[in-house]
């Protein structure tokens, strides 16, 4: 995989290449904005080597880095629009077919509809997909003609949020139901997702101008020390006196400060380019069944590998303190710890990855069990809720069911529901599920509905701080070019400081 990788990028180097994979993006690359990039590059990279004076071989070497760079920085350049662009097509999709589908309640015609607001392109192409395959009425699959019109557009658009959706549809045009409330929340759902997704890519944008300003200090400061050194040699009368700036080493570190540089521009470009339907979104489904099952285990007891282990560990530490190896004993003692807390660690970082996505989950699935329970009782709305419940999710539904079928009227069937996670609104709504299905009475829609705006708060909590990460990991390469000054300014002064000794000896021998 990683050979492939790199024959794309040399495959870059073709300018054909490069604009075809342009093209993909659904934008035109010219053979003269590539001349006149690549014009601006060796200008800059020129200006750059002029400064630290770098000899022919070394520039020959940072020319070729750039001209390598250059295609890469370009199509993450396009990539960033793109994903932008699609970004903007699903928020409005999002929208106008909820808009449209209050109207209607067909989600036929509310595809119509939304599709007359976009223009040629993938949006309304996979529209016009959906809408003839739910014409055609003949489903190629069990999942059903709606669920595989639907499927079109999300295999295209991989999203949490149109998933919410179209499940929304789904399940509003086959159980029927009033959807004012449910469509209500969604629509403040999207809108705050949207904002957010703005609000994140404002933030890197920031950041990445602030990564670009602080390589331009870098440069300059080290370039400027170069000179302060190299212009000390004039204190100095003895011939020997030759330049800091020719020096090999000065010169060796000089190209790999440059390209390090190099590196964190592109680091911070392709930061830029990340896909914004995946904000906030959850991990790999089978990465968060493992942590599941792992917080139902528990941390558990410790196997006899572990005791002998720690017995040991303890003794090491306990011999060396005596020996007076103070250093090992305390190398003993930090892995002792770790022995005794990665097991802890580990449950509780699972533990919280679950409790996340479960708060990612449950708001969707409130809104399709409130809409299952104005035709069905509890029991039946949350058997067929489940169906299309996220892998966690339906972990703990499936469950459910199963006690509901053993003791129904018991209140600890319902309260049991995600009791091994901090979800203190999975304990309420359980709780209210539980009364309705023994008296019946309250207004469940009420009910459900403000359960579904509690929850969906505290989701949008996870995103925030998911969205807060991800900011605070672009900013972090602010102190790279910072880090990359330190090691070369230290690498000259000390070779600096060495010549100056060695011309003051060669003036004393003189």
């Amino acid at each position: 995989m990683r050979k492939k990788k790199i024959w794309e990028g040399w495959r870059l180097l073709n300018p054909k290449n490069l604009q075809k994979e342009v093209d993909a993006y659904g934008y035109h690359y010219s053979w003269k904005s590539h001349a006149a990039l690549l014009f601006c590059a060796l200008t800059g990279i020129g200006a750059v080597g002029m400064l630290f004076q770098l000899q022919r071989l070394y520039f020959a070497a940072v020319v070729a880095a750039v001209i390598v760079t250059l295609p890469v920085l370009v199509l993450d350049m396009y990539k960033g629009m793109y994903e932008q662009g699609r970004f903007a097509d699903v928020t409005a999709y999002m929208e106008q077919v909820l808009y449209a589908f209050q109207k209607s309640g067909k989600a036929v015609s509310a595809l119509k509809e939304c599709r007359e607001i976009f223009p040629e392109g993938q949006m309304n192409r996979l529209i016009g997909q959906a809408v003839d395959h739910m014409e055609q009425g003949v489903p190629d699959s069990d999942m059903g003609v709606l669920r595989e019109s639907l499927g079109l557009i999300e295999r295209r658009y991989t999203c949490e949020k149109i998933s919410m959706v179209h499940r929304l549809l789904e399940s509003a045009e086959e159980h029927g139901g009033e959807i004012s409330d449910a469509v209500l929340f969604a629509l403040e759902d999207i809108e705050s997702w949207k904002k957010r997704g703005y609000r994140l890519h404002a933030e890197k944008k920031k950041s990445h101008a602030d990564n670009v300003i602080s390589i331009a200090v870098a440069v300059i400061l080290c370039a400027a020390a170069l000179g302060v050194l190299d212009g000390m040699r004039g204190m100095f009368t003895t011939e020997t006196a030759v330049s800091v700036f020719r020096i090999p080493v000065i010169q060796v570190s000089s190209v790999l400060f440059i390209l390090m540089l190099l590196w964190v521009f592109a680091k911070s470009t392709r930061s830029l380019t990340d896909d914004w339907l995946q904000c906030g979104t959850a991990a790999e489904e089978s990465y968060l069944l493992d942590c599941y099952e792992k917080v139902r285990r528990g941390p558990g007891e410790r196997s006899r590998g572990f005791k002998i282990s720690a017995a040991a560990l303890c003794g090491a530490v306990l011999t060396a303190w005596i020996c007076r190896l103070r250093p090992v004993s305390i190398a003993f003692a930090g892995l002792l710890l770790f022995l005794l807390t990665e097991k802890r660690i580990g449950w509780q970082i699972a533990k919280k990855d679950v409790t996340r996505q479960l708060y990612l989950s449950i708001p969707q699935w409130l809104m399709e069990l409130a809409l299952l329970l104005q035709n069905n009782n509890v029991q039946v709305a949350i058997a067929r809720s489940s169906e299309g419940a996220g892998a966690v999710l339906r972990e703990e539904l499936t469950g459910l069911i199963r006690r509901m079928e053993q003791a129904p009227e018991r209140l600890d069937t319902y309260t049991d529901f995600c009791s091994s996670f901090d979800i203190p609104e999975a304990a309420s709504c359980m709780k209210m599920l539980h009364a309705f299905s023994e008296s019946g009475s309250g207004n469940m829609q009420v009910q459900i509905g403000r359960l579904v705006e509690r929850v969906g708060q505290m989701q949008d909590v996870a995103e925030e701080i998911q969205n807060e990460s991800e900011a605070f990991r672009m900013k972090l390469i602010f102190s790279y070019p910072v880090m990359a000054a330190t090691a070369k300014m230290l690498v000259d002064l000390s070779i600096g400081m060495a010549v100056m000794m060695q011309f003051l000896g060669n003036m004393g021998g003189v």
